[in-house]
């Protein structure tokens, strides 16, 4: 499953490796996210899952990661991508303790990554204006990993379904279960 994992980071890694300073401002898909908040939330997670893999402190302030852009946006993401996956496969324990939900197992955090990544990256890439493609065994295991999240309490939160919206393939699909509009487009 890693390598199903390091195929969604290499997709993300790719789009956020196109970031200029101009496009941290535009709006993306992910509601209250323009660009540079939503990569943000993707370096901050990766560090908290790495941290909770090791058993350390994770690097969170009020339930959130306080993680900040501090320089080229495509180093960043590919760091925090690489630290994650290391971590994760040098993982002994088949169990992992995250600070707002309890002890998951590992599989179960694998298959929730990769659908998180999937459609952030997508989120990202609608707004810099780009398109992305995924291989089907990717999308495959995201669908998994988002009904697995789904399921979570903490799921409505983040996951409402998009009204109206419709899908027309698999990764439109996962989008509208993940709450977007497959056909978003920035405004203006």
């Amino acid at each position: 499953m890693l390598k199903v994992l390091g195929g969604a980071f290499a997709a993300m890694c790719e789009v956020a490796d196109g970031v200029r300073p101009a496009d941290l401002v535009r709006p993306t898909p992910c509601g209250e996210y323009d660009v540079r908040r939503l990569l943000e939330h993707l370096i901050g997670w990766q560090q908290v899952f790495a941290a909770c893999a090791v058993d350390e402190q994770p690097p969170l302030a009020d339930g959130s990661p306080t993680y900040v852009l501090t320089g080229e946006p495509g180093p960043e993401v590919r760091s925090a991508s690489t630290a994650l996956a290391a971590t994760l496969d040098g993982r002994a324990a088949e169990t992992i303790t995250l600070p707002y939900r309890g002890t998951v197992p590992v599989a179960n955090l694998i298959d929730e990554l990769i659908a998180e990544t999937v459609i952030h990256t997508w989120d990202l890439a609608a707004g810099l204006g780009r398109s992305v493609e995924f291989d089907p065994a990717i999308i495959a295991v995201a669908q998994v990993g988002l009904t697995r999240m789904l399921a979570e309490s903490f799921a409505e939160q983040g996951f409402r379904r998009a009204d109206g919206a419709t899908a027309g393939d698999e990764l439109g699909d996962l989008l509208v279960r993940s709450g977007r509009d497959p056909l978003w487009s920035a405004p203006g």
